[in-house]
């Protein structure tokens, strides 16, 4: 019992019924969720995309090769940096934290206004996101701090922008490795992002 076919490609004849639409989210609103929530799965597929774009095969070495070369187009440093996946589960990855300031600077500036999403994206301190339970109503840098969190066993890393009280806008991106106690390293991370919104007047 049942259908049994072989799917294939095929387009409908013209004035057929439709059943049935489905349309994608625009890529702005996928890179927001990714960044805000740290979906790994909508990273790995975004590399896959990036990849398919640029010519190359949906595969980890595929994503990769393309990643680097979308990021050595925006002149990024890349010194360092490897990409063995899109969601950087993978303990081959390696990343500096010249190069997420970088990004960063360039997605906040004017200049590039289709990275926009990479900072709009960025969990917002006490508010949402990964960011949502880690910053006290007390905290300077509850509501001013917006950034990207990192955390494997022994590595922790908080990347993103902060307000100082002066009104300028900073990048930061601050990255551990060996670490034993991973709470007492995210309170560190926070607390320096929330030094940096202390600074100035």
């Amino acid at each position: 019992m049942g259908i049994k076919a072989d799917p294939e490609s095929g387009r409908a004849a013209k004035g057929a019924d439709e059943l049935a639409r489905t349309q994608s989210p625009p890529l702005s609103a996928l890179v927001e969720r990714m960044l805000t929530h740290s979906d790994n799965d909508i990273a790995e597929a975004l590399a896959r995309e990036t990849a398919v774009d640029g010519g190359e095969p949906a595969s980890f070495k595929g994503g990769s090769k393309a990643v680097r070369a979308r990021l050595d187009k925006l002149g990024l440093p890349l010194d360092g940096a490897v990409f063995a996946d899109g969601s950087g589960l993978d303990r081959d990855d390696r990343l500096t934290a010249k190069l997420l300031a970088a990004l960063l600077k360039r997605a906040s500036g004017p200049g590039r206004p289709e990275l926009r999403s990479v900072v709009t994206g960025l969990p917002v301190a006490g508010f949402t996101g990964t960011l949502v339970d880690r910053y006290p109503d007390a905290s300077v840098g509850t509501g001013v701090v917006r950034a990207k969190t990192g955390t494997l066993t022994g590595v922790n890393s908080l990347a993103g922008t902060v307000v100082d009280a002066d009104g300028r806008l900073l990048a930061f991106a601050f990255m551990t490795t060996g670490t034993t106690d991973p709470q007492g390293a995210q309170s560190t991370l926070d607390a320096m992002a929330s030094a940096l919104a202390a600074r100035g007047a």
